[in-house]
């Protein structure tokens, strides 16, 4: 196990928030490929390191359209740590964070126009005549930043397979992330990640080798001072 931080005398211990990460893989020239884009540089928290989109569950993901729910698998997994609205908005979040700092949809056209919704990203996203996919979305780890950091996240990790028009969809920087672009694996090795992510890659591998996928997901925590790597919900 590794190690972390000791606590600094006097300072307090932040409380993780709810955050949400999405992996979309797409099959080209016969090889699986990555959506990833790198942290700009001003960012406090793992600036100038290439990382998946994502970002934390904003309160209008909870109440944003979509055409369905999460998959059955995903959304008992996510309820055994919060709310069935709580877990809806945790799935949407990934899709909002995806289209904010890569452009990407995530999502399909719509037949009617989606009710009013007081947001700028979801206003944009609906724009574009799209509304979420949820079902195909699947979720395979969680990880929570250890104690005695300065941002703390319970941060949830989802997959997306692209595939036909979906996978060539237009991308595009943000000042969110920069060099966005998708990559094999190869590729990947190559880029400068943080030991988070690289964690989450190898966990990722697993998962798409299963033919069905388990009942729970990898989790990273260290709740007394030390990693430790299980399986949620136990």
């Amino acid at each position: 196990m590794i190690p972390i931080p000791k606590p600094v005398p006097g300072r307090r211990c932040p409380r993780p928030k709810l955050a949400s990460t999405i992996v979309l893989v797409r099959e080209m020239d016969g090889e699986q490929q990555i959506l990833m884009g790198k942290r700009s540089a001003r960012h406090d928290f793992m600036p100038s390191v290439y990382v998946f989109p994502g970002g934390r569950v904003d309160p209008s993901d909870s109440y944003a359209p979509a055409l369905d729910k999460p998959n059955s698998r995903t959304r008992e997994i996510l309820e055994e740590a919060m709310t069935p609205a709580r877990a809806q908005a945790c799935v949407l979040a990934s899709v909002r964070e995806t289209f904010e700092e890569t452009s990407l949809i995530l999502g399909e056209k719509y037949d009617s126009a989606p009710r009013t919704i007081n947001d700028k990203s979801w206003k944009d996203f609906h724009a574009k005549g799209y509304l979420p996919r949820l079902s195909n979305i699947e979720l395979f780890g969680r990880a929570i930043t250890p104690p005695h950091r300065n941002k703390r996240f319970d941060t949830w990790f989802f997959l997306a397979r692209l595939a036909g028009e979906a996978a060539t969809r237009p991308i595009k920087n943000s000042p969110e992330l920069v060099d966005t672009g998708w990559f094999n694996f190869e590729q990947l090795s190559e880029l400068k990640t943080h030991r988070a992510t690289d964690m989450m890659i190898e966990q990722l591998k697993i998962y798409l080798g299963y033919d069905i996928p388990p009942p729970d997901v990898f989790f990273s925590q260290a709740p007394r001072g030390r990693f430790e790597f299980t399986r949620f919900p136990k």
